[in-house]
């Protein structure tokens, strides 16, 4: 089975010598959130001691991104890229109320992102449809910043920040190439992400400037001093990107 394999590759890239062509690709796009979490709660108290809550629920997928690729193409069927990605997403609100005091959370985060990708093209004569699959390496960061505002004091801003090393999902596609001239190419691509990051640790700055560092474990007792159960935050999306590919 090993022999096959190799063989395979050797006989792709046998083949790619004689076809090869290099290519770039940029583009960008937005993204709506897909497999969508709650990401965090309102809440309403009323003078009769009942309270109100509500559910706000996304993914920090959500957003503006910029891509951008270099390509190789093995055959007219078989190309190889190496992608990056930066997601931008939009900033998500929840807000506590309590008579005159209040608390507006806002929560926001980004990626950068490198994806090795698969992809499979038909080529046509008008139009060359193509699918891809693809490996994300991200380097996620995540923010809340808390807002405090109370007839009683002046108020104050509390801000949580999110990190981690990298951590992995998985990119894939489906779109058309239509040639503007024989090296340049315009994208239309329909493209999902499944990402859910893991951080490992947060810092924590109250409204006093007084700083804290958390870590998130998958194991830990109450002995444990700012340390807390494993955290997930959602980044997964579906999207629409436009943009260019030019051969060189």
């Amino acid at each position: 089975m090993k022999n096959t394999f190799t063989l395979f590759l050797f006989i792709i890239f046998i083949y790619g010598l004689s076809y090869s062509q290099t290519y770039v690709k940029l583009g960008g796009g937005y993204n709506l959130s897909f497999n969508s979490e709650v990401i965090g709660i309102n809440e309403t108290y009323s003078s009769t001691g009942n309270t109100a809550y509500e559910a706000v629920n996304g993914s920090l997928g959500e957003g503006v991104n910029i891509v951008g690729a270099l390509g190789y193409n093995f055959s007219p069927y078989i190309s190889g890229e190496l992608g990056v990605i930066y997601k931008l997403s939009t900033e998500f609100e929840t807000k506590y109320q309590y008579e005159n005091e209040s608390i507006t959370s806002t929560y926001s985060g980004s990626f950068w992102g490198f994806v090795p990708t698969l992809v499979l093209n038909a080529p046509l004569d008008n139009v060359k449809p193509f699918m891809k699959v693809g490996l994300l390496i991200a380097i996620p960061a995540s923010e809340i910043e808390m807002v405090y505002s109370s007839v009683y004091s002046s108020g104050g801003t509390a801000k949580g920040t999110f990190s981690t090393a990298v951590d992995f999902g998985l990119i894939g596609g489906a779109g058309i190439l239509v040639p503007l001239s024989t090296k340049i190419n315009f994208i239309v691509e329909f493209d999902f992400t499944s990402f859910t990051w893991k951080p490992t640790e947060a810092e924590y700055t109250d409204s006093e400037g007084n700083t804290f560092k958390y870590k998130f474990e998958d194991e830990w007792n109450s002995d444990d001093e700012y340390t807390e159960g494993p955290m997930f935050i959602p980044f997964s999306n579906v999207g629409l990107n436009i943009g260019v590919q030019i051969g060189l």
